[in-house]
C-alpha cells in the first residue's frame, strides 16, 4: 500500500529529528529552485580524495542513518525504495573520512554544514518527483557540489544542469527529481546549510531545454 506523503510532511522523507542538526534561521518564506552560490572548487581534487578515502562497503548512507529515524524505519525505507533511492544504481557514503582538501572546502564556508555525504548515481538513474520536506527551519538548505561530472535536476516545469566543481543550492521543498542522463557515474557532495546567506548573495540559475 502506498504511504501518503503527509506521513513525512513534518519530519521530512529523511526523518532524523535533532540528530546531526544545527539550528537554522531562514530569512524568507520562498526560495528559487536552484541558485549558483558563486563558489568554485577543484573538482578533480575532490574526486581524487573520494576515490582514495572510500572503503568498499555495503552500508548505504541511508541505511547507516536509519537507526536514528524518528518515524517507523520500515515505512521510511519503503518510501526511499519507491522514490528510487534504495536501488542498485544509487548509493550514498558519509563524509566522516573526507580528505584534507575536501574538509578544508567544507569548513571554510561562511555557513555551518550538517548531514554531509556523497551520493553516487549510475547512468540512467532517475528518482520520482518528490519533496524532501515542507520547511527550511527544521531541515536547513541543501548544498550540492558536482564532483566528477555535471549534475542534472528536474522540477515540475524546469530542468537544470549544474557544472562540475561549482556550489549550488537545490530547493528540495519544491517537487523535484534527481536524474543522471549521462553515460558515466555521477558523484556529488550533499550537505545542509544552517543559513541562507550564500543563497541570498548567489545568482538564480536559468533552466535549460530538456534534452
Amino acid at each position: 500500500m502506498e504511504i501518503p506523503m503527509a506521513y513525512f510532511s513534518k519530519d521530512g522523507i529523511f526523518p532524523l529529528g535533532d540528530y546531526d542538526f544545527i539550528e537554522t534561521h531562514p530569512t524568507k518564506d520562498e526560495y528559487p529552485e536552484v541558485v549558483d552560490l558563486g563558489i568554485t572548487v577543484d573538482a578533480d581534487k575532490l574526486h581524487d580524495e573520494f576515490v582514495s578515502m572510500r572503503k568498499p562497503t555495503k552500508d548505504h548512507y541511508y541505511l547507516q542513518m536509519s537507526k536514528k529515524f524518528t518515524l517507523d524505519k520500515e515505512k521510511v525505507m519503503k518510501n526511499f525504495e519507491d522514490l528510487g533511492f534504495l536501488t542498485d544504481n544509487y548509493g550514498g557514503y558519509d563524509m566522516k573520512r573526507a580528505g584534507e582538501y575536501t574538509t578544508q572546502v567544507m569548513e571554510q564556508l561562511p555557513v555551518e554544514l550538517f548531514r554531509k555525504h556523497y551520493t553516487l548515481a549510475e547512468p540512467g538513474w532517475e528518482s520520482k518527483l518528490h519533496s524532501d520536506h515542507d520547511i527550511f527551519d527544521t531541515h536547513g538548505f541543501r548544498l550540492v557540489i558536482p564532483v566528477n561530472v555535471d549534475a542534472h535536476i528536474k522540477y515540475e516545469h524546469n530542468h537544470y544542469r549544474l557544472q562540475k566543481g561549482k556550489m549550488y543550492f537545490w530547493n528540495i521543498v519544491r517537487k523535484h527529481a534527481g536524474w543522471n542522463p549521462l553515460d558515466q557515474q555521477r558523484i556529488i557532495i550533499m550537505a545542509q546549510m544552517n543559513s541562507d546567506d550564500l543563497i541570498n548573495n548567489g545568482t538564480i540559475l536559468d533552466p535549460i531545454n530538456i534534452l
